[in-house]
């Protein structure tokens, strides 16, 4: 129910019913006969009990009389009654049980679950739910929304009328800002309509609206919400205006409008939907004619989850842009305007108890390609999977696979993969984790078109290997800190075979040969903390693994880092996260050449969380020969009212600054400002961007609550 629902409700609960005087001057609400003659009731201010089935009732009062020929209840002096949560306060009331009009005098407070109506004056005839607060002003505490009125009408059920409104969400007795507005009619759990609105700050005029419209009640309503204004070395100046739709309960759809003094016109929209089970589902769009270009530019995104049953999955993503370059001129973030690859498809996955079966249409978008004829799509991709089967002492799974290769240009075909697998599990002397396996991946090919493998062709490769780990356990601090530490042993085994003539669609058709073991060393500090009247919680405080590995024949691939062939030894690694404190984390990884004593790569991610918006964050990429830049950010007060949000990123192998954004918000109690101006320095793959924005925020009314003008 809704807080200013509830609190008529409440009036009706506590007045509807007749009063009764009985015996020891205890009122309650009954059907008994009322008595003979008009008598006070002196209770000398102490609480009498009222009783409705299920239902209890407290009035508090200095004086209670009972007028029999007017069928009327008088209650004077500190009056107060108190009903399941709610409380009505009053000099007075007075209640007459055959017309049911109720009349409260008397700094009037009624207040249920923080929401609140107070005045000078309450009257409301309780069978045809019409009434008046006089001088009174209306409270919702979870929008903090405050509408004041020298006359507050209520017309009906669920309808209010008021003459000579204001309405805020600011507090005190002189808000930052406020509507005033001639007329003010309002429908709950719908709109409220306001005529002749004037919008202020302080006391100065901004701007009128012969009629405006903002939502009665705290849930989402659809409407205008603030605009975005801006000034980029791109667009010019701009000017984004969203409209929300709360289309019903499990749908919601935003609708941009995008001026741009130096690209044009363009709309967007943003529509999401739940369905049942956990389904759900986004679409976006975005679509301009950019006069700068002279064409239609614009991107797609949709995704897809349906859940039928626990068992089956449907899922699809869509993402498509107009052209190569789109992101370079409307990407905003560092990840967007320097995307590669964009990706699009439909899957199913379908699980049982020990098996598995999946497909997908997998379409990608090539965004630093000239075109996408020469990038490669999998229509369909098919798999079926069987996990641990046992068979006596052993384990029995399968991966397999089949794919259809398409482009335009280069070879296309079919691959069909089967990857039987047998592995053997074991714990001697109860300590010890030991386990071996034996696997054999068959490939078989049906290529054609431009390549000159083409026809049936297969290939054979036997894989194997075992791990041997001891886990090692201690507690300390009288059981309140576990160390585990984990040493180990692994040894892979791949079956080195010729596949020079088989068709080269990825890297899966280059399996390599090799032999090789790794040592690694784990480590996971625990800290238990013991909580009063809580379950107690855990957290590792300190993760730290070292592994290296050691190549007896063959060769290695890593797609992400660099690798010296010829060299036994593979890179010493570092993986490591600390979180001493819940609000402090600190992230390592890197990998170091033993052989050119040479860092490879280094990873580092810090992050401190203070109270409310306060954060900063520290990141280091390095990868040899490849990039190596350090990014920073920070938000931090600069006064109670101010605070300064920092971000950056400086490239050590180019010698500045890849991006840097500074914005400043100025936060009162029921509005914000924010003003941020962000510099992207363009290079070979990305064009760089100057950018001034200006956010407003009105709180209950802005991004929180949005209004439609007209």
């Amino acid at each position: 129910m809704k807080p200013a629902k509830a609190l008529w409700l409440v009036t009706y609960l506590l007045l509807s019913a007749p009063l009764a005087h009985g015996k020891d001057n205890a009122m309650s609400f009954s059907k008994a006969p009322p008595a003979q003659k008009a008598a006070p009731a002196d209770n000398g201010g102490t609480p009498e009990k009222a009783v409705l089935p299920g239902k209890e009732v407290t009035l508090k009062a200095d004086s209670l009389y009972v007028d029999t020929p007017n069928d009327s209840y008088n209650a004077e002096g500190n009056v107060q009654i108190l009903q399941g949560g709610a409380s009505l306060l009053a000099d007075s009331v007075i209640y007459r049980r055959l017309t049911g009009d109720a009349l409260a005098e008397g700094d009037v407070l009624l207040e249920r679950g923080g929401d609140t109506m107070k005045g000078e004056q309450l009257s409301l005839n309780l069978l045809t739910q019409k009434g008046e607060l006089v001088n009174g002003e209306l409270f919702i505490k979870k929008s903090n929304f405050r509408l004041r009125a020298p006359r507050l009408l209520k017309t009906g059920d669920e309808d209010y009328r008021v003459e000579h409104g204001i309405f805020t969400t600011c507090d005190g007795d002189h808000p930052s800002w406020r509507f005033e507005a001639k007329k003010v009619d309002v429908t709950l759990d719908e709109y409220a309509t306001a005529r002749n609105a004037v919008f202020y700050v302080d006391d100065v005029p901004i701007f009128y609206t012969p009629y405006l419209i903002f939502p009665a009640n705290t849930e989402r309503q659809s409407g205008l919400m603030i605009p975005k204004l801006g000034f980029s070395s791109k667009k010019g100046f701009y000017l984004d205006q969203p409209y929300y739709w709360a289309i019903d309960p499990s749908q919601e759809a935003t609708f941009d409008l995008d001026l741009e003094s130096s690209r044009g016109v363009g709309a967007g929209v943003d529509y999401r939907y739940l369905r049942p089970n956990d389904s759900q589902g986004r679409l976006r769009a975005f679509g301009i004619y950019d006069t700068n270009a002279s064409k239609f530019r614009g991107e797609l995104q949709q995704k897809h989850l349906e859940l039928p049953t626990p068992e089956l999955t449907l899922a699809s993503t869509v993402h498509l842009v107009s052209d190569r370059k789109y992101y370079l001129d409307y990407g905003e973030f560092s990840g967007e305007y320097n995307r590669q690859l964009l990706e699009s498809s439909v899957s199913f996955d379908r699980r049982w108890q020990r098996y598995g079966l999946f497909g997908a249409l997998t379409y990608d978008q090539d965004l630093e390609a000239p075109n996408n004829r020469a990038t490669l799509q999998r229509l369909p991709t098919f798999g079926f999977i069987a996990a641990g089967e046992k068979v006596g002492p052993v384990f029995l799974s399968m991966d397999s696979s089949l794919t259809n290769f398409e482009h335009a240009v280069g070879p296309t075909g079919q691959r069909l993969v089967l990857h039987p697998r047998v592995s053997y599990y074991a714990k001697p002397a109860g300590i010890i984790d030991f386990s071996l396996f034996g696997a054999f991946q068959q490939r078989l090919y049906n290529a054609h078109g431009d390549t000159p493998e083409t026809g049936w062709r297969q290939i054979g490769q036997a894989d194997g290997g075992g791990a041997l780990s001891l886990p090692l356990e201690r507690i300390y601090d009288n059981g309140t800190l576990r160390h585990l530490l984990v040493p180990s042993l692994q040894y892979n085994y791949v079956q080195r075979r010729s596949d020079e003539d088989l068709p080269f669609f990825d890297y899966g058709d280059r399996v390599l040969g090799q032999s090789i073991a790794y040592w690694s060393v784990a480590n996971t500090f625990t800290r238990k903390y013991v909580r009063e009247g809580m379950p107690d919680e855990y957290r590792d405080i300190l993760y730290l693994k070292l592994s290296q590995g050691y190549q007896f024949s063959g060769q290695r691939r890593d797609l992400l880092t660099l690798v010296d062939e010829g060299n036994h030894l593979t890179d010493l690694m570092l993986e490591s996260v600390i979180t001493p404190v819940k609000d402090l984390s600190l992230l390592v990884d890197g990998r170091y050449n033993m052989t050119d004593n040479v860092l490879s790569t280094a990873n580092l991610g810090l992050q401190v969380k203070g109270e409310g918006r306060n954060q900063a964050s520290l990141t280091y990429r390095h990868s040899r020969d490849e990039l190596n830049y350090l990014g920073a950010g920070v938000t931090f007060p600069l006064t109670s009212q101010i605070t300064a949000d920092l971000l950056g990123r400086y490239s050590f192998d180019k010698g500045g600054f890849l991006e840097s954004r500074y914005a400043l918000e100025y936060r009162q109690q029921c509005w914000s400002v924010i003003l941020a101006y962000s510099d992207r320095v363009s290079s070979h793959q990305v064009s760089g961007e100057k950018q001034f924005t200006i956010n407003f925020s009105l709180a209950g009314l802005g991004s929180l609550g949005p209004i439609q003008t007209f």
